[in-house]
């Protein structure tokens, strides 16, 4: 009777520090083979299948619904089912570093006072996973390196870790909460009654959309800007160049976006706490929204491509996220996203700035009668400027309404509504006049029936 192996919460990108357990496939002290499906892990942008290591026989130390640490433990694999069906063995306390003064001993099940750090009194808490030595470099995340610069902590506290997050840091530190500042109430949930409301639980994705956008908005220190774009004409030029998606901006801007980025690397970066991290690469990502719950897709290294091939990787993304089969890498490393519900009829709106971005572009639908659309650009104050990103909105604005025929547009495929002519056989390049037609619809009337000849 052994313990064959211990299955761990996976580190698949670094900014998801905590992974949500949403399917349990099996019992414990059920039997598995290596490589049966045994739960399901949900990340903030998709789903992770876990398979079993090993052969034998397992036992869960996870429930559905609940989130767990990077290299927490869920699951094990024993080799006698006896021993998997019985209960997971309480987790052991985490060591501590740097051990306080010597003092009285604490009750079994408490935990003990550490030394002040940075003026606040500290507790350490009994740790959720036992900690297993490691001999190489210990990595941190993002989160935890801001929290370690901004508490004073040695990095040497966590050696012997493979990875160390912000959980991991606050569970070292744990200050006391701060005092309201005087004369302002502090928050407190609105009260329920069950009689008048209906509570619905927010599903993992939903809570990881509300941390991941709320990171940066909720610094106040966020702004947008709006810009008209001229369209009339503009599919001319633009539809020629695509396969399904005409009549849509969506694939130009991701094109020029992408392009322009490269101007403005501070709009293709992130506040990291000390400092603003611009990426390497550009990496758009757009916004889908299909009733499947909201993801940003990647469309990579789209400076590098031509509108149709942005197009074909917009088609295709939207079929893997209605199919379920999205990757990873369709979902992480994305460096600037756009968010467009010109579909949705709206005249604007304000995007809010994802998490590791520092800006957000938000496309609105059309105007039918005055033929332009509303570009809105939301930026982080932390990393840029209003100037700068005013410039960027104006850049890519004149950029889209080059695509416009030159002199204004040319409508090829409208008719006088009188004789049915249409502009293309208008041999005598007079041109049409827009007009209401007797229906009381706008309509268009060639020179010859507006004279009367």
């Amino acid at each position: 009777m052994a313990l064959i192996q211990e299955i761990l919460v996976p580190l698949l990108a670094v900014n998801d520090t905590t992974l949500t357990v949403v399917e349990i496939a099996l019992a414990s002290g059920s039997p598995v083979r290596k490589g049966d499906h045994i739960l399901v892990f949900e990340t903030s942008k998709t789903t992770y299948d876990v398979e079993s290591p090993a052969d034998g026989y397992i036992q869960f130390a996870c429930e559905t619904d609940r989130d767990y640490s990077v290299n927490e433990v869920v699951a094990r694999i024993f080799s006698d089912q006896a021993e998997a069906a019985a209960a997971p063995a309480p987790r052991a306390a985490r060591p501590v570093a740097s051990p306080a003064p010597a003092a009285a001993a604490a009750p079994a099940g408490h935990a003990t006072a550490a030394p002040p750090l940075n003026g606040h009194t500290t507790e350490m808490p009994v740790s959720p996973e036992p900690v297993r030595h490691w001999e190489g470099e210990t990595v941190f995340s993002y989160e935890a390196e801001s929290l370690i610069a901004s508490s004073g902590i040695e990095r040497t506290v966590f050696k012997g870790r493979d990875f160390v997050t912000a959980a991991d840091v606050r569970n070292y530190i744990r200050p006391a909460a701060p005092a309201a500042p005087a004369g302002r109430a502090t928050a407190s949930p609105s009260p329920i009654d069950p009689e008048k409301v209906i509570v619905e639980k927010l599903s993992s994705g939903k809570r990881r959309e509300i941390e991941y956008l709320s990171e940066v908005q909720a610094t106040g220190l966020t702004s947008t800007i709006n810009s008209y774009v001229e369209v009339e004409g503009i599919f001319t030029h633009i539809n020629p160049a695509l396969k399904y998606l005409k009549n849509s901006l969506l694939p130009v801007i991701i094109y020029e976006t992408a392009r322009l980025l490269a101007d403005f690397p501070l709009l293709n970066a992130w506040y990291s706490g000390d400092g603003i991290s611009v990426y390497r690469e550009v990496n758009p990502g757009f916004a889908i929204d299909i009733d499947k719950g909201l993801k940003v897709v990647k469309i990579a290294r789209a400076g590098e491509k031509s509108i149709s091939a942005i197009e074909s990787d917009i088609l295709r993304l939207s079929g893997s996220y209605l199919d379920d089969t999205l990757k990873l890498e369709d979902l992480t490393d994305i460096t600037f996203t756009i968010t467009d519900l010109s579909a949705e009829g709206v005249a604007f709106f304000r995007p809010l700035v994802n998490k590791m971005n520092s800006a957000i572009l938000g496309v609105s639908a059309i105007d039918g009668k005055l033929q332009r659309c509303m570009l809105s650009l939301t930026f982080d104050h932390r990393v840029t400027e209003g100037r700068l990103a005013a410039r960027f909105v104006q850049e890519l604005k004149e950029r889209l309404e080059s695509y416009r025929p030159a002199g204004g547009a040319v409508h090829q495929d409208i008719s006088c509504f009188k004789c049915y002519k249409t502009l293309r056989e208008d041999l005598g390049g007079a041109g049409f006049v827009r007009c209401v037609t007797p229906e009381g619809k706008e309509g268009y009337i060639c020179q010859a029936c507006l004279k009367g000849f």
